[in-house]
C-alpha cells in the first residue's frame, strides 16, 4: 500500500513538472516569435523609413547584431532561465499554493520520502501521513499549477502580429525581402517609386569605381535621367573625397528643357577630387568619383650653362629658371616629373616655340637653346596620367642676358710726354682688365714726320705686343726701340702711341679699347741733353722744396713738444 501511494503521488508531481515545462516552451516560443516578427517590423521602419535605405547598405549589418542581442535577451529572460530540474519538494509547493486546504499535508509527505531512510521519525507516525496525504490529493489535479489561460492570450497577440506581418509582406514582398537580404548584410537597395536610369557627368555615363577625370579648376555639368514621366525634385549630394560625412543641405538640381524627368547641376572651379550622388524623389544612386587631374608634380629642374668660347670657364648647373647668363650661353634644360607627361612645349615670347624631349617613362623633359639675347617663357604642358592629355599653363620665366662690357686698359708708363732722340728705346708698362677674358695687345702708334707740307699727313702703325690668353686680368711691360719700328726719323718728326686692348668676343663688331695717348718729339742729341738737364734741374728743386718742407715740419713738430712739456 505504501508503495502505491508513493508512485500515485511522485507520477502525479512529475505529470505537473512536466506539464509546467511544456507551458514555459509553449510561452517562450510564442514570445519569441512575437519580437522577432516586431523586431523585423521595426527594421523596416527603421531602414526604410528613417534612414532611407537607398544606396550602400551601411546599417544591415549592425541591426542584424541588435537584433541577435535582443532576441537572445529575450529568450534567456522569457524562457530558458524559467526550465528548471525537476524537484518533488518545488513541484508541491507549487500544488500547496494552488489548493491551501491540503494545509502542508503534501510537502510534508514529500519531504518525508525524501528522508525516509534517514528520518528518526516513528513508522506509525510516517505511514499515518502518507494515507493522509493520498486521501487528500486523490481528487486533486496536479496540472492545475500552469495556466493555459494566459497561453491563450499571449497566442493571440502573437496571432494578431504574425497576421499584420503576413499582410506586410503580401503588400510589400520587395521591401520585405529586400530588408532579410540587407540584415544579411548583402548590397541592395529598396524597390522605389522613382527609379534612376543613368547618371552622366559631362556627357558621358558614369559607371562603378570608374572615376570620371576632368582637369584641375574645369567645371562639370552632373545630370541625372529617370525612368518617370515627372518627379518633383532632384537634388545633388557632394562631399570631398575622404570626408566621413555628406553634407546635410544638398544643392538642388534643375530640370532639362523644364520637363521635370531629367535634372541637371553644374559643378564650378572643381580643385579637389570628390565624391557625390544625386538623389531623385525616393531613388537614391550610388556615389560616383571625380578626380581631379593636376599640372605635373615637378620634382627638380636643372639648368646647364654652356659658355660660349670666349669665357674661359667651365659649365655650370643652377636650379632655377630664372637666370642671368652672359650672351651667347647654351642653355640646356633638364626637368624631372613626378608624375608622367606626355609632351612639353616651350613657348618663347608670342612667336617662338620649342618641342621639348620627353623620356620614355615621361617624368625627364630636356631642350635646348642659345642665349643670345634676353627673352621670356612659359612651358604648355600635356599631361599623361589620365588619358586625356589635358594641357596646363605654366607660369612665365625669363632669361636675362648679361652683355659682354669693352675691356680696360692703363699705359702706366711713360706717364707723360717727352723728347727723344731716334735711338730713344721706350719702357712701356701698362695693365689691361676685362669681365671675361682678355685677347691681344697691341701697340698703334702714328708719325708725323716734321717736313710734311700737310699738317694732317701722318703713318700709322700697329704691333701685337701681347697675348694675355684668356686671362680676366693683367699687366705686361714691353721694350720699345723705336729706330727698328720707324725708320728715318729726324728732328721735329712726332710720335703718338698708345695700347690697345681687345676681349675674345666673337662678335661681328670687336670689343677694343685703347689707352690715352702719349706723344715723344724727336731732337738732336743736343737739344735732347738740354731737356733732360732741364727735366733733371727741375726734379732736383722739387726734391730741394720736398726737403725744406720736411725740415720746416719737423721744426715746427719740437717746439710744439717743447711747448707742451714746459707747460707741464
Amino acid at each position: 500500500m505504501q508503495e502505491g501511494y508513493q508512485l500515485n503521488i511522485d507520477e502525479k508531481l512529475k505529470e505537473a513538472w512536466s506539464d509546467e515545462r511544456r507551458f514555459i516552451h509553449t510561452r517562450g516560443i510564442i514570445r519569441s516569435l512575437i519580437w522577432i516578427v516586431s523586431l523585423i517590423i521595426t527594421d523596416l521602419i527603421v531602414d526604410l523609413l528613417i534612414w532611407k535605405g537607398i544606396g550602400d547598405n551601411r546599417y544591415g549589418s549592425g541591426l542584424m547584431v541588435i537584433n541577435i542581442g535582443i532576441i537572445s535577451f529575450v529568450i534567456y529572460r522569457e524562457w530558458y532561465r524559467h526550465l528548471k530540474p525537476y524537484n518533488a519538494v518545488r513541484t508541491a509547493l507549487q500544488v500547496e499554493s494552488k489548493n491551501p486546504k491540503l494545509s502542508s499535508i503534501l510537502i510534508t509527505y514529500t519531504e518525508l520520502s525524501a528522508t525516509d531512510s534517514t528520518s528518526n521519525t516513528s513508522e506509525e507516525i510516517v505511514q499515518a501521513i502518507r494515507e493522509k496525504a493520498n486521501e487528500r490529493t486523490e481528487s486533486i489535479n496536479f496540472q492545475e499549477i500552469v495556466s493555459w489561460e494566459q497561453i491563450k492570450k499571449i497566442f493571440a497577440i502573437s496571432a494578431i502580429i504574425i497576421i499584420v506581418f503576413a499582410g506586410i509582406s503580401v503588400r510589400w514582398d520587395e521591401q520585405v525581402g529586400t530588408l532579410l537580404k540587407r540584415l544579411r548584410g548583402v548590397n541592395v537597395n529598396y524597390p522605389t517609386q522613382t527609379v534612376i536610369e543613368k547618371v552622366h557627368v559631362g556627357g558621358q555615363e558614369m559607371k562603378a569605381g570608374k572615376p570620371y577625370k576632368v582637369k584641375f579648376g574645369d567645371s562639370l555639368n552632373i545630370k541625372v535621367f529617370t525612368q518617370e514621366k515627372q518627379v518633383p525634385k532632384g537634388e545633388l549630394y557632394v562631399r570631398t573625397k575622404g570626408s566621413k560625412k555628406w553634407p546635410s543641405t544638398p544643392q538642388d538640381m534643375d530640370p532639362v528643357a523644364n520637363n521635370k524627368q531629367d535634372y541637371e547641376r553644374i559643378l564650378k572651379d572643381i580643385t579637389e577630387d570628390t565624391e557625390f550622388h544625386v538623389r531623385v524623389n525616393d531613388d537614391k544612386d550610388q556615389s560616383y568619383e571625380i578626380q581631379v587631374i593636376k599640372s605635373p608634380k615637378i620634382k627638380n629642374y636643372e639648368v646647364e650653362q654652356v659658355f660660349p668660347d670666349y669665357i674661359s670657364k667651365d659649365p655650370e648647373t643652377v636650379s632655377e629658371l630664372t637666370i642671368d647668363t652672359p650672351q651667347d650661353t647654351t642653355l640646356k634644360w633638364k626637368i624631372t616629373t613626378q608624375t608622367k607627361v606626355k609632351s612639353m612645349q616651350v613657348r618663347i615670347g608670342e612667336d617662338e616655340k620649342i618641342d621639348a624631349e620627353v623620356s620614355e617613362d615621361g617624368k625627364i623633359i630636356t631642350f635646348t637653346r642659345k642665349a643670345d639675347k634676353a627673352f621670356n617663357y612659359t612651358f604648355q604642358w600635356t599631361e599623361g596620367e589620365s588619358g586625356k592629355n589635358f594641357e596646363y599653363r605654366d607660369v612665365q620665366n625669363n632669361i636675362r642676358v648679361i652683355d659682354d662690357t669693352l675691356p680696360e686698359v692703363q699705359l702706366i708708363a711713360p706717364s707723360s710726354d717727352g723728347l727723344a732722340t731716334d735711338k730713344k728705346v721706350v719702357n712701356l708698362n701698362y695693365k689691361g682688365t676685362d669681365d671675361y677674358g682678355l685677347g691681344k695687345a697691341h701697340l698703334i702708334y702714328t708719325i708725323k714726320r716734321g717736313e710734311s707740307q700737310s699738317d694732317g699727313e701722318s703713318e700709322n702703325d700697329k704691333k701685337e705686343i701681347h697675348d694675355f690668353e684668356g686671362k680676366s686680368s693683367g699687366s705686361s711691360s714691353y721694350k720699345w726701340k723705336i729706330s727698328d719700328h720707324i725708320k728715318d726719323l729726324k728732328p721735329g718728326d712726332q710720335i703718338s702711341y698708345q695700347i690697345e686692348v681687345k676681349d675674345l668676343f666673337p662678335g661681328e663688331k670687336k670689343h677694343i679699347r685703347q689707352s690715352v695717348t702719349r706723344k715723344i718729339s724727336i731732337v738732336t742729341p743736343e737739344g735732347y741733353l738740354r731737356w733732360y738737364r732741364a727735366q733733371l734741374a727741375s726734379q732736383q728743386d722739387e726734391i730741394k722744396r720736398a726737403r725744406d718742407s720736411e725740415e720746416t715740419a719737423s721744426t715746427q713738430v719740437k717746439q710744439l713738444i717743447d711747448q707742451e712739456s714746459e707747460e707741464k
